[in-house]
């Protein structure tokens, strides 16, 4: 078996796939954006976004003040021009 064979049946077994609609040109402004950040690719970018995002979900509640002061359950105060 051919190492690409093996690499596409691998992530079969193993993987799901997502596929994201950006508008023309900006997956090279986003892909740009993660390196610069640190990220070895747009992939590692995008599953550290949705991990950081579904993480504080589970142990944050935000309650929204009308004047842009959010507070969060861990005693945090973020001030925010909403």
């Amino acid at each position: 078996m051919k190492k690409s064979e093996y690499d596409n049946q691998y992530a079969k077994e193993n993987y799901d796939r997502i596929i994201v609609q950006v508008k023309k040109g900006k997956r090279e402004s986003i892909k740009a954006y993660a390196k610069k950040n640190g990220y070895d690719s747009l992939n590692a970018y995008i599953n550290t976004l949705i991990d950081k995002d579904m993480k504080a979900g589970e142990k944050s509640i935000n309650v929204h003040h009308n004047k842009g002061v959010i507070i969060g359950d861990n005693g945090t105060i973020n001030m925010s021009e909403e």
